[in-house]
């Protein structure tokens, strides 16, 4: 396989050599999503210092988190939809359905990991280990590395594995070069046989 082929794909790969192509552009794309999600929280956090707390169910929950979370999701949809589209998927399907499907997989994510999940893991850093959300752990260059940040990253990773299943197995599937191929040989042995 060429590089021209891992990054764009080519009809002449074989099922297996896409899905491998696949599982090495995935994280390659990950890499420029998680970026865009990483730095839209940190310009997000710099802008609302301040938090706003609001109390749901008895819980005390800080809404500028959400604020921040919301802001650094829809910059993860942009470029998730495009780098998966583009490099990964190499779809073709009617753009308006997957961009649909892709924000309703993407909105399960947000709800469940982004909110539930990052909101749980700053409870526990806070209330397990007595750390702040803006504790320093590292000052690389005047940047300082705080829980929160750390939190993030776990979080993205976790984010990561998950939209890989659901764009393999729901959003993309229908035009996943690695089953069509797959399914136009079955269908060769089912007609000669």
């Amino acid at each position: 396989m060429t590089v021209k082929e891992l990054v764009f794909g080519s009809d002449n790969l074989t099922p297996k050599q896409e899905n491998t192509r696949q599982l090495v552009m995935y994280p390659i794309a990950g890499i420029f999503t998680a970026l865009a999600n990483f730095l839209s929280f940190v310009i997000m956090d710099f802008i609302l210092k301040d938090p706003m707390f609001i109390h749901p169910f008895g819980y005390e929950y800080d809404l500028t988190l959400f604020i921040k979370q919301l802001v650094s999701w829809v910059a993860t949809i942009i470029t998730a939809h495009s780098t998966n589209r583009i490099f990964v998927f190499r779809s073709h399907g009617s753009y308006i359905l997957e961009l649909l499907g892709f924000a309703a997989a993407r909105l399960f994510t947000f709800v469940t990991v982004e909110v539930l999940l990052f909101g749980l893991m700053v409870r526990w850093a806070e209330s397990m280990f007595g750390f702040e959300q803006h504790h320093v752990f590292l000052t690389i260059f005047g940047f300082d590395i705080t829980c929160i940040y750390l939190i993030k990253i776990t979080n993205n990773i976790v984010l990561i594995i998950l939209n890989f299943i659901m764009s393999k197995w729901i959003v993309f599937k229908a035009t996943d070069p690695s089953r069509r191929k797959g399914k136009k040989a079955e269908d060769v042995a089912d007609a000669s046989a």
